[in-house]
């Protein structure tokens, strides 16, 4: 048991790292971006990935570095998580976290000037991060032996995140012969609200939220 709460000790120092280089990544360069037309950013109709495209971002290289350690910090911290917690899902959660950060890290890697690898590696990141929030949540809700390390109500949490993944892989399933032209904003007129963007978005505000509140229930 103290080896499991001493997981969990981990998990939840790990997210508060993880979502702070994770927002640094984003604000900075957010802050001085112009793109194509030195239109400022706008989390109503441009990626996320935007703010690390070399050439058009003035700060990618800040973005793509953050993107790298988030990703190593999420292999860290669902590993963590799915050792401190009993039963199947929480080590299938931790399978599919490990799928998760690699897909984050390979954002980094493979900025979004190069995008068929790097819409390969963000498609990564979303079915993967989909199937590790589901894993996590079953493993809360119905642990094994009734083995409650972490209220139920937490489990419900991840409903969130869970629409938030569906439905952007919804979007993306409906342009699924060219996923890689869908996350391309090169030679296109760019829309006052893109539902591909806003849905991203909401991505990422949700497994935010998602990693903050199971942190704060095991801290």
């Amino acid at each position: 048991m103290a080896d499991r709460f001493s997981n969990l000790s981990v998990f939840s120092t790990t997210v508060f790292f993880l979502v702070f280089i994770c927002l640094l990544g984003i604000l900075l360069p957010m802050a001085v971006y112009r793109g194509r037309d030195e239109e400022r950013y706008s989390v109503l109709n441009h990626f996320i990935s935007e703010l690390g495209e070399r050439g058009v971002s003035r700060w990618a290289w800040i973005f793509n570095l953050c993107m790298i350690i988030s990703g190593l910090g999420v292999v860290f911290a669902t590993i963590s998580l799915g050792l401190g917690l009993p039963g199947f899902w929480a080590k299938l959660g931790s399978l599919f976290g490990v799928v998760t950060g690699l897909g984050l890290m390979m954002v980094g890697v493979f900025p979004m000037d190069n995008i068929k690898p790097h819409a390969t590696a963000a498609v990564t990141f979303f079915r993967g991060g989909l199937l590790m929030v589901l894993a996590f949540s079953l493993a809360i809700l119905f642990p094994a032996n009734d083995e409650f390390i972490i209220s139920r109500i937490y489990g419900l949490v991840g409903l969130v995140p869970i629409v938030a993944f569906t439905t952007f892989l919804i979007l993306l399933w409906g342009v699924r012969d060219s996923v890689d032209h869908a996350l391309s904003v090169e030679g296109i007129q760019r829309p006052r609200i893109s539902k591909f963007a806003v849905s991203e978005w909401a991505v990422f505000f949700s497994i935010i939220l998602w990693v903050l509140v199971l942190s704060l229930a095991v801290g």
